[in-house]
């Protein structure tokens, strides 16, 4: 099957309706997560930010904002000019139709696939999750209903990770969060480590075994 011909789908950014979107004023150290909820094939895109997502920030029309998006575990990304804004009933941005979008995946090592159980430590609450991904830089980490509903906009927090290694040991990886993305009843969270220590690597090697310390 054609996947331009996929309905919800775009024709040149294979992108689905409901892809969260990270907006990046150009000129302006500030990012803003938001979510694709219609577009316009070679005209326009539709963005919808959350309320209380801005943190105050306020969109101008035609201004020029960098937007980022994960297409099967790559980040791709592209430059786009505002062309409207509508703030009732929803905030809604809408975009020009980009002509070029590259990969922007600047993470040096790759992820090693994994599914290990964690406890994440964030805000004063410990909550249940999984790493689906990991390397010495960073993980993913999937967050379950209800779990996810304590994480909503906590890119840029840090947070403690505790891996069960051994029969009663655990392993504390402190990081921060820096991207969330949701997908129905559960999100993903983009984790970039602190440093590790060589106790740490050597644990997380015994854990993924395909991951080359």
């Amino acid at each position: 099957m054609n996947p331009e011909a996929s309905p919800g789908r775009s024709q040149r950014l294979f992108i689905e309706l409901g892809t969260a979107l990270l907006l990046e004023p150009q000129g302006v150290d500030t990012s803003i997560s938001s979510q694709l909820t219609g577009m316009q094939v070679g005209k326009y895109l539709i963005a919808q930010i959350s309320p209380g997502d801005t943190a105050g920030y306020v969109f101008e029309t035609d201004q020029i904002v960098h937007v980022k998006y994960i297409l099967s575990n790559d980040v791709m990304g592209f430059k786009t000019r505002i062309i409207q804004i509508l703030e009732s009933p929803d905030y809604l941005i809408f975009m020009e139709y980009p002509q070029e979008v590259k990969s922007v995946n600047i993470r040096a090592d790759k992820r090693m696939e994994c599914f290990l159980p964690v406890r994440l430590e964030i805000r004063d609450q410990m909550l249940p999750g999984h790493v689906i991904d990991i390397n010495t830089g960073g993980c993913g980490c999937l967050c379950h209903a209800p779990a996810w509903e304590a994480v909503q906009g906590v890119r840029g927090t840090p947070l403690n990770l505790h891996l069960a290694y051994g029969q009663f040991e655990s392993l504390t990886l402190k990081g921060e969060v820096r991207s969330q993305r949701q997908d129905g009843s559960q999100v993903t969270l983009g984790i970039l480590f602190d440093k590790l220590d060589g106790f740490s690597q050597k644990v997380i090697s015994s854990l993924v075994p395909s991951l080359k310390i």
